[in-house]
């Protein structure tokens, strides 16, 4: 019998594809980069400060923020900046390659529930992601909140922030968006500290993407038998 959840969210970098330096190794130089820039100082004396201001942020959300919560924190840097110099410098179409065990998993998932993504990466870098991994169709940009939803809320910049991982607010948003109970909505990811617990915190249900294996053997641990079953139940 298949488990009986009204939405899934799944994250995307590490979840839906295996985790990549070369990828990750952008997002805190540019984060480096631009807090230098703001500030006037040089890149080597920003290395040493900005992991500073990392481990006053870890120790203000008890949790490890990424190096682009922590920018956007400390230092006046606007999101449309981030993003285009993280677009321009990141190849990714050279860099990742569809994985057809995955697609197959997810599209089968897909036929049952409804699927969300929930990702700290950028609008632009997120569509180019999901499109070289084939999997822009199951994740309709009207199905994603990304970096660009959070720059689009109305409201403070302090307080958007609460809507990146792995604060709470966003988790909220979509939960509210779809107007789903927590116990009815099982989150995908591979990161404990921005995903597992942020959403065990809520009472989302979580499944913990350690290794692509496990990604493969989701369809099996919601207990899916069906090669084809009808979209007609899902959320809208």
């Amino acid at each position: 019998m298949e488990k009986d959840f009204d939405l899934i969210i799944f994250d995307l970098d590490g979840t839906l594809y295996q985790r990549s330096p070369e990828i990750d190794m952008v997002f805190p130089k540019v984060s480096i980069k631009l807090a230098a820039k703001s500030t006037g100082k040089s890149e080597e004396e920003m290395q040493v400060e900005f992991m500073q201001k990392k481990d006053e942020l870890a120790r203000l959300i008890n949790g490890n923020p990424t190096s682009t919560l922590t920018l956007f924190h400390y230092y006046d840097v606007e999101f449309k900046e981030f993003e285009d110099e993280v677009n321009k410098l990141l190849n990714i179409e050279s860099i990742l390659k569809p994985d057809p065990k995955a697609i197959k998993a997810i599209e089968k998932v897909n036929k049952l529930y409804s699927l969300f993504l929930f990702t700290t990466n950028n609008g632009v870098l997120s569509n180019r992601i999901l499109k070289t991994l084939k999997l822009d169709q199951i994740f309709p940009i009207s199905r994603r909140f990304s970096l660009d939803s959070v720059e689009n809320l109305d409201m403070p910049k302090k307080k958007k922030l609460e809507y990146i991982k792995p604060g709470l607010r966003g988790f909220e948003f979509i939960l509210n968006r779809f107007g789903v109970m927590p116990e009815k909505t099982l989150m995908v990811g591979d990161s404990e500290i921005s995903d597992i617990i942020p959403a065990t915190k809520l009472g989302i249900k979580t499944y913990h993407v350690v290794d692509r294996e496990k990604l493969y053997a989701l369809p099996e641990w919601l207990g899916m038998k069906l090669a084809e079953v009808s979209n007609l139940s899902k959320v809208k």
